[in-house]
């Protein structure tokens, strides 16, 4: 489990298409959890990181494709969730990683990743898997 501020878990994240060419379509699924009530509505971020480091695609929603904003959450509810993300046409090829994270709209802050101890290691999670042909 990630988790975001003790606010919301990512309980699995999965690269649907863990190979793709540019052009076309990325599918990543995550299963979230509210680890409180929130009063405020979070912005959920996906995105493709290439192999010159830079952003090659990205989606910026609301939980559940724009159906679930998290003050809406009941504390433990299971929410999936889905993520298109179309890899540019001038895209580079090679491996990919995906960063994921959440963050209040209105000011942008992102809610850091804590670790077991409590401490905030990082503003998202990262994870390879993706290779762009």
């Amino acid at each position: 489990m990630i988790n975001f501020k003790n606010q919301i878990a990512l309980e699995t994240l999965k690269i649907e298409t863990p190979s793709a060419t540019v052009g076309s379509t990325v599918i990543v699924t995550a299963q979230w959890r509210g680890l409180r009530q929130m009063k405020d509505d979070y912005t959920v971020f996906v995105h493709l990181i290439g192999p010159d480091g830079l952003l090659h695609g990205q989606v910026d929603t609301i939980a559940a494709q724009g159906t679930m904003p998290t003050s809406q959450w009941k504390l433990n509810q299971p929410i999936a969730d889905r993520f298109e993300i179309r890899i540019p046409d001038d895209a580079p090829k090679g491996e990919y990683r995906l960063e994921v994270g959440w963050y209040l709209l209105a000011t942008l802050d992102r809610l850091s990743v804590i670790d077991s101890r409590g401490d905030e290691i990082d503003d998202k999670f990262v994870m390879s898997g993706l290779v762009v042909k």
